[in-house]
């Protein structure tokens, strides 16, 4: 952790907006996820599916999410194993697993790198190990 972050008083480090972030993503807390992105965040996911793309907002969120869902009930889960923080950013390092019938399982190690300004997510951009396998399970 970048030890100025953590000795301002009361102010909000780029790690805990990101773990917020995560966790009321994961439970399916739309209202939260909305207090913690920007009007104007930016989601880039990378590659050429078709989930791949640039989403704005917590619209663009939730359309990435619906992309992801309606290729796989239930989308992708990710198990965060770390999050790394500094002044601006945190970066969310993880696995993300998913299955679809007639497809090998996705096991992708990804970092996500999330840009925080006021103790809001103004940027999330995706880092996949293996773009080819993520493109070749999400088309």
């Amino acid at each position: 952790m970048d030890s100025a972050s953590s000795t301002e008083p009361g102010r909000v480090t780029p790690r805990e907006v990101a773990a917020r972030l995560y966790a009321a993503a994961s439970r399916g807390d739309t209202a939260t996820v909305g207090r913690l992105l920007h009007p104007e965040a930016r989601l880039d996911v990378p590659g050429t599916s078709p989930v791949s793309g640039v989403y704005h907002g917590l619209s663009g969120f939730l359309r990435f999410t619906s992309a992801t869902n309606a290729i796989v009930p239930g989308g992708a889960q990710t198990e965060i194993i770390d999050i790394m923080d500094g002044r601006r950013h945190a970066a969310v390092y993880g696995v993300s697993r998913a299955t679809r019938t007639g497809r090998p399982p996705l096991t992708n190690p990804t970092v996500h790198l999330v840009t925080v300004d006021d103790a809001r997510v103004t940027a999330i951009t995706i880092f996949n190990a293996d773009q080819r396998a993520v493109d070749d399970f999400w088309s």
